[in-house]
């Protein structure tokens, strides 16, 4: 089995690391941790009461009681969603750029095209229309997880993912690159049934391929790449940065590989591919004049919530130095309909779809959806938000289980929770875990 890469060459803006919390191989929970640069702080965390109702975090504006998990995971249907009614590319080698995605969001659900296969890949599985075309020439590397032919059946099965089943492993790709390069944009797109993919650089060029495990046979990571829980993500928006964001930019280190830590699943009735593709845009050297910081936050390790019960998870932790935030992301399973975070006593993200829990960026020139608590819908705050040492961000998981069984810390999608919070800052970053 290969894992497609291809090398291709770009200029445009800073790219993001993030991670979620996962399962060592004895079952203990771990940290993947994602952030360049990540920082020391101190951090605290605890849980509400357990029972039927949910406590109130500081700085709602509304209420905090969250709708319940009105749709049943198993019934799902994990099927490729329609597209949206718009026209296709602007053909400047950014899938993006078109007039439905020209408003600045690092994270969809949806492809901003109408074209059923703009790759003309003709797989016969649900999704085509997710397939992101590679960088121009010159632009980039494309790096490409899935069938080399989808008329094979032994490759195809490879990738293949049951009805009503879910998978946690990992898997391997080379890079093949023989001197550094520096990245500064990502465009990542994903067929439906991804729910978390974590992506990091590993020394050297180990055996390529899928590993039963979360960490490619335990190989030595690098550093983070990208991580996240949304099928399409593009930071920054269609490759401008904001001014304050100029001259940000991660590295690729020669001859190296990436793991893939990918959790999928399937709810539909039929066989679906897990499959995605990643397009890194080049940024000189030269260029790169300013480092960020992580936000990693996770919790939920002492969560033991029997069936039919609530409760409010919140933790938090302070900032070790002044920074600002320019990026926040939840991550949770299906038994969490809300997550939301505060910088002290301001609600600053507000999360309501815990399979598309979305990213928001903060920046001047980037106007995200309002905070809506009463009408439960996704929102955060715009402009840059800036923070001192001390200053204290917060985060609280709004946790409803409508299953038959306990919940605890675990990857899984209806058997298990997690509560965590990633990002990026300038500055100081936020770290923590939390039972």
């Amino acid at each position: 089995m290969k894992i497609f890469v291809r090398t291709l060459s770009c200029v445009l803006a800073a790219g993001w690391i993030w991670g979620c919390g996962s399962e060592g191989a004895d079952g203990t929970p771990v940290a993947t941790p994602g952030a360049q640069g990540s920082s020391q702080s101190t951090a605290r965390g605890g849980a509400a009461t357990v029972g039927t109702s949910m406590a109130q975090p500081p700085g709602t504006g509304g209420s905090a009681t969250p709708r319940s998990a009105q749709t049943d995971p198993a019934q799902t249907s994990g099927q490729a969603p329609a597209n949206v009614d718009q026209a296709g590319s602007t053909g400047n080698g950014n899938a993006f750029a078109t007039e439905a995605c020209m408003e600045r969001r690092a994270s969809r659900s949806k492809p901003c095209h109408r074209d059923p296969d703009p790759c003309k890949l003709g797989s016969g599985f649900a999704g085509d229309e997710y397939c992101l075309l590679p960088p121009g020439p010159e632009e980039g590397v494309q790096i490409h997880i899935g069938p080399r032919d989808y008329a094979s059946v032994a490759e195809v099965a490879k990738f293949s993912i049951e009805p009503n089943t879910e998978f946690l492993n990992s898997v391997l790709g080379h890079i093949p690159l023989t001197e550094e390069r520096w990245w500064n944009h990502i465009t990542i797109s994903m067929r439906p049934g991804s729910h978390h993919w974590i992506m990091s650089q590993v020394a050297g060029q180990p055996e390529e391929g899928f590993y039963n495990d979360q960490q490619c046979g335990n190989a030595s990571t690098v550093g983070g790449l990208a991580g996240g829980q949304n099928l399409i993500v593009d930071n920054p928006p269609l490759g401008i940065p904001a001014p304050e964001n100029e001259g940000m930019g991660s590295n690729i280190q020669p001859k190296a590989s990436v793991c893939v830590n990918l959790h999928s699943y399937n709810f539909a009735a039929t066989v679906q591919l897990r499959e995605f593709w990643i397009n890194l845009y080049y940024i000189d050297r030269s260029r790169v004049m300013q480092a960020t910081s992580g936000i990693g936050m996770i919790g939920a390790f002492g969560l033991n919530l029997p069936p039919g019960q609530s409760t409010t998870l919140m933790y938090e932790s302070s900032a070790p130095s002044d920074g600002r935030i320019i990026q926040i992301f939840g991550h949770r399973h299906a038994w969490t309909p809300r997550l939301a975070a505060w910088l002290n006593d301001e609600l600053i993200y507000d999360s309501w779809d815990w399979r598309e829990s979305v990213t928001f960026n903060y920046d001047s020139i980037t106007t995200n959806p309002p905070i809506n608590p009463e009408g439960m819908t996704d929102g955060a705050k715009s402009g840059p938000i800036p923070f001192k040492a001390g200053d204290r961000l917060k985060y609280a998981c709004f946790i409803e289980n409508g299953s038959d069984e306990t919940l605890r810390f675990k990857n899984e999608l209806r058997g298990g929770e997690m509560c965590n919070l990633w990002g990026r800052t300038v500055g100081g970053g936020f770290q923590g875990r939390f039972q």
